[in-house]
């Protein structure tokens, strides 16, 4: 059986409305988003968990610690709402050129592939439950619901590396599907984990924690109550965790990067090898940082760094995927230049303004304590924000309604 004609055949006939290149730099481009607060919220649920049990052995820092598990149990939640969120786009993006393979993964480990809604939504509602409870001395029993939460996730974050993988591996479907000529529609098993690469990419919410926590210090400078002395606490912490955090990301990401196919071309691979020496490079910045750095640059280059990632995941996709047979290149276009327009004006209208507008204010919004009072720039993005807003929504239903009348005169 030729599994390269195969997948080709089960694309959709379709098509796709532009070039597919255009669908993958939006994969890679959305997936930074989406994994960033993945690392955010289980470095902040880890963190979280570890200061609400460590508050009372230190009488020094113990008031500190009580205070930073609570502010990261609130991260967390957040992060949690928003990783969901920008996790949509990635996946539909993924839906569109990829679709043979994370169709057939998905229906391989089926069982799975639900279980991850139910599961995903115990976690956070067992998070909720620590999130209510943890204020200035909860009892400890209370950190049962935040184990069980942050098991869940990680188990979440398996399922979701293992539908990934299972769709790399075409050549191995028939032998999931009917084992020993048998076939299993069940669905009850994960197939392929490669460890090397979930540990890492998990791991790597470690220095994602360590990296916020300096953007935290730096970002409640002016605030009155955030005390000199709990900002250097929590600056320090965050030093500290995010040289460990890059500096451990090592051993799976060289593990990760031998576990390669022989022949694949990407042991070598100098992407791969970038990263390496990029972890190597923020572990050794994180040492020599300073009181005096600017506490968002270390975030600036985690984001960067996740970047790479990305594309390093496409490449291997596109190592894997090539030798069978299936390019992303050769899917069937046919151009819809007035969805894709609108599509873009509304990723840089509402994406751009409106979330600009919404960012801005919060950003300025927290840094005060009580009532914040919007300045002039503040006020021109909201007034721009619900302008562009309802240009867009007139534009939809015209566009629409203009499309409808069309195709009934057409019928007619």
């Amino acid at each position: 059986m030729d599994i390269g004609a195969v997948m080709n055949t089960m694309r959709d006939p379709a098509g796709v409305p532009a070039h597919p290149v255009v669908f993958q730099v939006l994969m890679v481009i959305t997936w930074v988003a989406h994994i960033a607060f993945v690392h955010l919220a289980l470095g902040s649920a880890g963190l979280a968990i570890f200061a609400f049990h460590r508050r009372g052995a230190d009488k020094a820092t113990g008031a500190y610690w009580e205070r930073l598990s609570m502010a990261m149990t609130k991260v967390a939640k957040v992060s949690v709402s928003l990783l969901i969120v920008l996790g949509v786009a990635p996946l539909l993006f993924t839906q569109v050129i990829y679709d043979p393979q994370w169709y057939t993964s998905n229906v391989l480990s089926g069982r799975w592939a639900i279980a991850f809604i139910f599961t995903l939504i115990v976690a956070y509602c067992c998070w909720f439950a620590f999130y209510h409870a943890n204020h200035e001395g909860a009892k400890k029993h209370v950190g049962f619901y935040a184990w069980v939460a942050f098991g869940l996730f990680c188990l979440d974050g398996l399922i979701m590396h293992a539908l990934s993988y299972q769709a790399l591996l075409p050549e191995q479907w028939m032998n999931w599907y009917a084992p020993g000529g048998m076939v299993d529609t069940r669905g009850a098993a994960l197939h392929a984990i490669q460890w090397p690469r979930y540990v890492f990419i998990m791991g790597l919410a470690v220095p994602a924690v360590g990296v916020f926590l300096l953007a935290y210090a730096h970002y409640f400078a002016g605030r009155e109550d955030r005390e000199p002395a709990y900002r250097a606490f929590v600056g320090a912490l965050g030093k500290r965790i995010a040289q460990w955090g890059y500096g451990l990301a090592l051993v799976p990401m060289l593990a990760w990067q031998f576990d390669f196919p022989a022949g694949s071309g990407l042991v070598l691979h100098p992407v791969g090898w970038f990263i390496v020496g990029a972890l190597a490079t923020m572990a050794l910045w994180m040492r020599q940082l300073g009181d005096d750095t600017h506490g968002y640059l270390p975030a600036v280059c985690g984001f960067g760094l996740l970047g790479v990632l990305a594309v390093w995941r496409e490449v291997i996709r596109i190592h894997y995927l090539r030798p069978l047979g299936y390019t992303v290149q050769t899917y069937t276009v046919h151009a819809d230049w007035p969805s894709t327009v609108l599509f873009f004006a509304t990723l840089l209208g509402i994406g751009g303004l409106v979330g600009g507008f919404y960012l801005t204010l919060l950003y300025r919004a927290g840094r005060v304590r009580g009532v914040y009072q919007a300045d002039r720039t503040v006020s021109r993005l909201g007034t721009g924000a619900v302008s562009v807003l309802g240009v867009w929504i007139a534009v939809f239903f015209v566009y629409g309604i203009a499309i409808s009348m069309h195709d009934s005169f057409n019928l007619n």
